[in-house]
């Protein structure tokens, strides 16, 4: 089977509900009712991806850690606006919220460190490449 990573598309339907967060008590409810399971599904789908991370190469994980790194201080702004909430109305999706941007960091801290081990291979190819054809080294070209 194979599994294809869209954590940029699951972290975007969750910014949309997020972005429009507003107070006014007058459609509340309905915007409760419509965001939390919108971003408790996001969040699942995100955790269920983690999994896969495994099968990613570094190239993958860096290109998903690109798309990905654009929306991270959109989240952050966000984040600054919702933790300090703390009426009891909004306890839910404040939690909701919270849980959604932890996985998301965990995720992208990840994807990061999956990437760094393609990094450090691009950085050292040239002194191999450079050592490789050193004299002292000629006699390993027998083999």
């Amino acid at each position: 089977m194979v599994y294809n990573l869209t954590y940029s598309t699951s972290i975007l339907e969750s910014l949309g509900v997020l972005s429009s967060f507003n107070f006014a008590e007058s459609i509340w409810e309905k915007y409760e009712k419509f965001a939390i399971p919108k971003i408790k599904e996001s969040t699942i789908k995100l955790r269920g991806s983690i999994f896969y991370l495994k099968d990613l190469t570094p190239i993958k994980a860096s290109k998903e850690a690109n798309s990905i790194g654009s929306l991270i201080p959109v989240l952050a702004k966000l984040r600054t606006v919702i933790e300090p909430i703390n009426d009891k109305e909004f306890k839910e999706f404040k939690i909701a919220a919270l849980d959604f941007f932890e996985t998301v960091d965990f995720l992208y801290a990840n994807l990061q460190e999956i990437a760094d081990i393609h990094t450090t291979y691009e950085l050292s190819k040239p002194v191999l490449a450079a050592d490789w054809d050193a004299v002292e080294d000629e006699h390993w070209d027998n083999y």
